[in-house]
């Protein structure tokens, strides 16, 4: 894990003024907004078919499936850990104790579009807002709002869209963003300060479209360019949105580049492999998880399936989420975010320091 850093709030590379902070926050609520990689469990609830992830070997670590798509806990669990609440319930669970939150969160989600059995990032966010009287106005403004979302966009596009230009491309991420924009601040109009996004992965690594595109040792272009410039754009959003909505707060992890990191490196950052994953059948275990293909030693794998990662790759993502140093995190890591006065204003001076911050790192070494 990340050092403890002798200092409350992290300046990183943004340059900032701070402005007046009387009283420090400890936010114990947590919602969680997404897709599969932070799925607790809704799929269950809305699907007609079988969820895989609610059967073996789902769960495998843990001793039980519970709806997440991971060999055990998965990155909001670690989070709710770290900030000393219980394990955020799925919100489609009604007789869930709700005291510290929800998890929106669907396998599948997308920010566009209406794919079925899901909930695209529109519908979990006007599910919030159909549920926030759950919660008093203190605790939705100091509670975290956790984000990781657009994956399913990108690798919808890019199947139905192998080759479109440069335009093309930034037409797409654009109508993205303005999407996330507008959720944003519906949940900034509800009492929402305390923003916390993971970017994107690089799409192209997945062991899912690896083996889909028969790149079997490299990373596909397309949807790892996609999400890049999906999240270039993402941290101008945020960077944008500081500066116009009145106390937005934000935290801005940079998941492509550990992710690319522990797939070219893999055995650095403890994993024998970070190109295969544990469970499922082709070449490099893309596809078709189950019972009868899943490895003996998960935590030895990035992937656990396709898609997804192993409880010991969400350790590993949520402990750099919680307490990494600028080279990964800006605005401030999550445990910084969490005691920001609510009232601490900010003024970015220079949105290409931000952007410069979070450039292609393929040999940074974090520490954990």
């Amino acid at each position: 894990m990340a050092n403890p850093k002798s200092h409350l709030f992290s300046l990183s590379f943004f340059s900032l003024l701070l402005f007046h902070s009387p009283t420090v926050s400890f936010g114990q609520t947590l919602f969680v907004f997404g897709d599969g990689l932070y799925d607790a469990g809704n799929k269950h609830f809305i699907s007609s078919n079988r969820v895989d992830a609610s059967f073996p070997p789902y769960g495998v670590t843990v001793g039980e499936a519970t709806g997440r798509w991971s060999d055990g806990r998965i990155i909001p669990d670690y989070l709710a850990s770290f900030m000393g609440i219980p394990k955020i319930p799925p919100i489609l669970r009604g007789t869930a104790n709700f005291s510290h939150g929800a998890n929106f969160a669907i396998a599948d989600a997308t920010v566009l579009g209406s794919p079925p059995e899901t909930l695209t990032l529109s519908q979990q966010v006007m599910k919030f807002c159909e549920s926030k009287n759950k919660w008093t106005n203190q605790a939705r403004s100091e509670a975290i709002y956790l984000f990781y979302i657009g994956s399913d966009d990108y690798l919808n596009y890019t199947m139905n869209n192998p080759s479109p230009s440069d335009y093309q491309k930034q037409a797409f991420v654009d109508k993205v963003i303005t999407s996330i924009e507008a959720e944003l601040k519906v949940i900034y109009e509800s009492g929402g300060r305390k923003f916390a996004f993971q970017n994107l992965a690089p799409l192209g690594c997945l062991p899912a479209v690896k083996q889909a595109n028969g790149n079997l040792k490299e990373c596909v272009r397309l949807p790892s360019e996609m999400a890049e410039l999906h999240n270039k754009k993402l941290l101008q959003l945020f960077v944008e949105l500081s500066r116009q909505l009145s106390g937005f707060q934000f935290s801005f992890y940079d998941f492509f580049n550990s992710i690319q990191n522990r797939v070219i490196k893999s055995k650095t950052y403890t994993f024998e492999t970070g190109m295969a994953a544990c469970c499922g059948t082709g070449a490099v275990n893309g596809s078709s998880c189950s019972i009868n293909n899943v490895c003996s030693n998960p935590e030895d794998y990035l992937f656990f399936d396709g898609k997804h990662l192993t409880q010991e790759g969400n350790l590993q993502a949520g402990h750099l989420m919680w307490g990494s140093g600028p080279e990964l995190i800006g605005l401030n890591n999550l445990r910084e975010l969490l005691v920001l006065p609510l009232d601490t204003t900010f003024i970015i001076a220079d949105i290409q320091e931000a952007m410069a911050a979070t450039r292609p790192r393929q040999i940074k070494i974090e520490s954990l």
